[in-house]
């Protein structure tokens, strides 16, 4: 079983595996090449990305759930949009379309990952492989690996970052070293620290999930109209 963790990155995605205490990184530009990536090997992976949509008879309201449960940090879960505007390619039509929805239009930072959003959609509903997506959330991870306390500072900034580092180090004593190397051997147009220091996370709360106890973010709205379950995993 491949475990590993993904985030969202310029370049298209940053996928960070965990085998004992080994970790890989690869870039890939659609989440359709995972299969391709991972041949006939069983894999799962903590996304963030939402997973389960809104639709015109369907609301999803995790988002909301995930808000209360990073209290100060809430502002890090935007609005997910709704599967028509996902599927819209113009930006403006896929505005109207989540205020005839949702009742609300959709911000910048949510129309600039709504392909990403898309893909993943689409692989889910799709998906006929052995790799499975589940939706996480890093500042999630991030606070229950940090013994349910939030991690209030930026993760953009170096004291941010520092501070990430010295929680996952916790789980993983050399994981600095690794994420130097990422750091090197990647570019900033490409890839963010924040984008590999998230994917580590998720990658390491995945592991630990899986030899020990997956816990979920769920709330009454379980299924959207495409069948797709809706929850937020983590470890804790």
């Amino acid at each position: 079983m491949i475990l590993g963790g993904i985030d969202g990155c310029k370049y298209g995605w940053i996928v960070i595996t965990q085998s004992e205490s080994k970790f890989e990184y690869y870039l890939i530009r659609k989440i359709e090449e995972l299969p391709e990536l991972f041949k006939n090997q069983k894999a799962r992976f903590f996304i963030d990305i939402p997973i389960g949509l809104s639709s015109k008879n369907f609301t999803r309201t995790i988002d909301a759930k995930l808000r209360s449960e990073l209290s100060s940090r809430r502002s890090t879960v935007f609005n997910a949009p709704c599967r028509p505007a996902v599927y819209e390619s113009d930006r403006a039509k896929a505005k109207e379309l989540n205020i005839q929805i949702e009742g609300k239009s959709l911000s910048e930072q949510t129309l600039n990952i709504k392909d990403k959003i898309q893909e993943v959609d689409t692989y889910i509903i799709t998906n006929k492989h052995s790799i499975d997506l589940l939706e996480s959330h890093p500042e999630i991870c991030f606070k229950y690996l940090n013994e349910a306390q939030l991690v209030l500072s930026k993760k953009s900034d170096q004291k941010g970052i520092a501070q990430r580092l010295s929680i996952l180090k916790q789980y993983k004593p050399n994981i600095d070293k690794f994420y130097n190397k990422a750091l090197k051997e990647t570019k900033r147009k490409g890839v963010k620290r924040d984008d590999i220091l998230d994917a580590l996370c998720l990658s390491i709360s995945n592991t630990l999930a899986f030899l020990n106890k997956i816990s979920f973010i769920e709330d009454f709205n379980k299924l959207d109209e495409k069948q797709v379950p809706i929850s937020v995993a983590f470890f804790k």
